[in-house]
């Protein structure tokens, strides 16, 4: 692979924070955090960002700009309503040393896979993208996409990669290729309304699974105030907030050679057990389909939730509408004889293997790498960084704890070609369990021959 110039880049910290400023003020429809926004259109929706007004360069003969006349295609599915506006400032002190212009696409996160199945395809693809893990080794493994494995472990990069964790790199890793540089991880984190705990007795907030299950029986009373709530249903990612509860059992759904289904290993039915058993023996989770995730998210606004596990972005959500009691936010529970991490799926940067402009799409890569635009990226959307560097907690104690634990205890999805598949099986069979109607064993017996045979093909 040809090892790609490196350049260092001026310090963009004091433009990145300035423009970081302008676009909060100037708004925009989404809110920091808000990963549930839809695009006007199935359609993507494209936008060139606009270099600074001329007027304002200096007098001065403009220094050399490498990429003069390139553009980039750069497509991404947004997690604001805002993020069109807000790339073309984050972008234009770019643009203007480097001499390269963004094209920037939306791609609907709805119809993400097809959109990029179409481009792919074609010659005239997008250069830079951003994936999760989840599609990150499917287009990868097709060839999609550059093994940017080199590229971050080159000397010249080696102060910028210092700053990556391993276990975050190594999440995204399949069979030795690394098909983007993370960006972001999000994170759940359990939510604890104080008040209910004091109440009731409890004086100390729960670290496994059945101390969770102890305190939430003592503090609940349902139907007017419930224990626990956790999304269990394939509408609702379920599998997203349950996958921790099984790779703190030492598991997963899939093996550590990317060869064989697990979905009916121990790990992954106690896991499952688990969950089941809040719903349908111990009775501290509202069945399912009385409450869906939104629904949970307003129980526990309404003082009538213990425990709610959700992502943190919630945090300022909560801070900002003052809720009328005293709460805090804690890891997840571990399992009782294991350990107690976070869990995730990881955003990327990409450079298309078909691009024919490698060199400027590394170089815009890596700017979109750097500490201050994901301070800026981040503070605006409220993920965790992927870097160790960039704190964007704000000064806020329940995201600089949040933060410490992304960097310690996470542990995130392993990309496979298959991964999204595996999941979806396995959500089916978590969601059929918990309607109490079908054991366990049943359920992941089924989603294992459907793995099985995906797996086969």
């Amino acid at each position: 692979m040809k090892v790609f110039r490196h350049r260092r880049w001026t310090n963009w910290a004091a433009l990145l924070a300035a423009l970081a400023l302008i676009t909060a003020a100037c708004g925009g429809n989404g809110e920091a955090g808000d990963t549930t926004t839809t695009t006007p259109t199935d359609t993507p929706t494209t936008t060139t960002a606009q270099a600074p007004d001329e007027t304002s360069a200096p007098t001065s003969a403009p220094a050399e700009k490498p990429f003069e006349g390139v553009t980039l295609k750069f497509a991404k599915a947004p997690h604001g309503e805002d993020e069109i506006e807000n790339f073309k400032a984050w972008l234009a002190p770019f643009e203007e040393e480097t001499g390269i212009t963004v094209e920037h696409t939306v791609v609907p996160w709805d119809d993400l896979e097809a959109i990029y199945s179409a481009n792919f395809a074609g010659n005239e693809v997008f250069d830079v993208m951003y994936q999760v893990s989840t599609h990150l080794t499917l287009f990868g493994d097709q060839g999609a996409f550059v093994d940017v494995t080199s590229l971050m472990n080159g000397a010249d990069f080696s102060e910028e990669r210092a700053h990556f964790p391993d276990g975050i790199i190594n999440a995204s890793v399949y069979k030795d290729n690394l098909y983007g540089v993370p960006f972001i991880i999000g994170t759940i984190v359990m939510f604890a309304n104080l008040d209910l705990l004091e109440a009731a007795g409890i004086t100390e907030v729960p670290t496994t699974t059945d101390e969770l299950i102890v305190a939430a029986k003592a503090v609940q009373d349902p139907p007017e105030v419930w224990g626990f709530y956790t999304p269990t249903t394939v509408v609702d990612f379920g599998w997203y907030f349950n996958l921790q509860n099984i790779h703190n059992l030492g598991g997963d759904i899939i093996s550590d050679d990317f060869e064989t289904a697990t979905l009916d290993s121990e790990p992954v039915k106690q896991a499952t057990q688990y969950a089941v058993d809040l719903i349908c023996n111990d009775k501290v989770q509202p069945a399912l389909g009385l409450y869906d995730r939104e629904g949970g998210i307003e129980l526990f606004k309404a003082g009538k939730l213990a425990f709610l596990l959700d992502e943190p972005l919630r945090v300022t959500v909560f801070e900002d509408e003052g809720l009328p009691f005293d709460w805090d936010i804690f890891q997840p529970v571990g399992a009782p004889e294991g350990i107690q991490t976070q869990f995730s799926t990881t955003g990327h940067w990409v450079i298309a293997e078909k691009s024919q402009n490698k060199e400027a799409a590394w170089e815009l890569v890596k700017f979109l790498g750097t500490a201050d635009f994901s301070k800026a990226y981040n503070e605006r959307y409220g993920f965790v960084p992927a870097r160790d560097d960039v704190d964007v907690t704000g000064g806020n104690p329940k995201l600089a704890k949040n933060f410490e634990w992304a960097m310690t205890t996470w542990d995130g999805l392993v990309t496979t070609p298959e991964i999204s598949q595996l999941l979806d099986e396995y959500v089916k069979a978590l969601e059929a369990a918990t309607t109490c109607e079908i054991s366990v064993d049943d359920a992941l017996a089924e989603a294992q021959t459907r793995a099985e045979e995906l797996l086969a093909r």
